[in-house]
């Protein structure tokens, strides 16, 4: 099972949108984690967006880098630029970076902007990571 680390600044909007994502996406093939530099509440209004698709939130609360201490992951993917150094100090095998805007949840609308950028990474990821495992020819 590859394990997969979301780290933004606050834990609040991006990684945990990422990271109920990619349990939605791919639970079965993922074992997913979200932190945060300095955390704070998830914001309701990402809570609300992916409810409205379906997704579960249930189990999913903000946390910080100490939640993952001593841990080791296959991807370690920042959210912000302000996450971008502290993601590179953790053990992982690959590090990647995709940068959101911090004011993505001012509207019920950016929320569901954010959340669907999200999700077209969240499923690029998987199918490039399906098929490093599985050759296609």
């Amino acid at each position: 099972m590859t394990r997969v680390l979301f780290v933004c600044h606050s834990n609040a909007v991006c990684s945990p949108i990422a990271e109920a994502l990619l349990k939605h996406f791919a639970a079965d093939r993922y074992q997913v984690m979200s932190a945060g530099i300095q955390p704070t509440e998830i914001e309701p209004r990402a809570l609300d967006a992916l409810q409205r698709l379906g997704v579960g939130t249930e189990g999913l609360f903000s946390k910080g880098l100490d939640a993952v201490e001593e841990q080791y992951f296959d991807i370690v993917i920042s959210l912000c630029e302000q996450a971008e150094q502290v993601a590179r100090t953790i053990p992982a095998s690959q590090l990647m970076a995709w940068h959101f805007d911090g004011a993505c949840c001012d509207s019920p609308q950016l929320a569901a902007k954010v959340v669907h950028e999200i999700f077209e990474r969240i499923k690029l990821l998987v199918l490039v990571q399906d098929r490093q495992v599985k050759s296609l020819w």
